[in-house]
């Protein structure tokens, strides 16, 4: 039977430990996630079903349920919003990065010396340089934590308003005002949940069919923490 997406009543017993923990109670959670892992391996679709999968996983923890979804093909319309919003984010995020390290490079070809250049530009080229490459660095690490900050917010938002929920940047800043410790707690877990999808990788990428959706389990364990913890306000309806 299919699961509603709206939360259920609060389950205060979910703690911020229990994102790691609540898929191994499932006596089946390991196969489900390895199946779930060899879904994820097909291009485009594969994504569409594990975030559908992971939101289903959500829809579970908020009826207090402890079993992991069972893997199937079935969840691609469930994750579409997000998948499209992920996709467009990742579009702006890029345009960022990229347009300024190109307005780097351009600048630093007119500033570096030339053959016969005068000494004055020779000198000048690495007190400009080395400046606004560590500038460009921080800009790198900025908008990771911006992007691990909102992060749960984008997805829950998401899944509750749609596709355009993903943009409400008012509304987002006004989450982050009114329930700072929560959404920083959740962001943090939601990245080191990031970096343990990418361990897999270390095993000749066998791993991967089991990091990334345990991680995956373990962000919807992290947003239904937020849901439950989050100040009234932060979150829709």
């Amino acid at each position: 039977m299919e699961i509603p997406a709206h939360p259920a009543a609060p389950s205060p017993e979910h703690s911020l430990g229990d994102s790691f923990a609540w898929a191994m109670r499932d006596p089946e959670w390991f196969s489900k996630l390895i199946l779930m892992g060899l879904i994820s391996l097909i291009p485009i679709f594969g994504w569409l079903q594990l975030l559908g999968w992971m939101l289903t996983a959500l829809d579970h923890l908020r009826h207090g349920r402890q079993d992991v979804p069972p893997a199937d093909f079935r969840y691609a319309s469930r994750g579409v919003h997000v998948f499209l919003a992920s996709l467009v984010w990742g579009l702006l995020v890029a345009v960022v990065v990229y347009g300024s390290w190109f307005a780097i490079v351009f600048g630093m070809v007119g500033l570096s010396p030339k053959s016969g250049g005068s000494t004055t530009t020779s000198n000048a080229f690495p007190l400009f340089f080395f400046p606004v490459l560590f500038g460009w660095m921080a800009l790198l690490g900025l908008l990771l934590l911006v992007g691990v900050a909102l992060a749960p917010l984008i997805v829950l938002y998401t899944d509750r308003l749609g596709f355009g929920g993903a943009f409400k940047l008012a509304s987002f800043a006004h989450a982050i005002r009114t329930s700072p410790q929560e959404i920083a707690a959740a962001g943090a877990l939601t990245l080191v949940a990031y970096v343990m999808s990418g361990l897999g990788t270390y095993l000749c990428y066998v791993g991967i069919l089991f990091s990334v959706p345990y991680s995956m389990a373990v962000i919807a364990g992290v947003l239904r923490w937020y849901e439950v913890h989050a100040k009234p306000g932060a979150l829709p309806a």
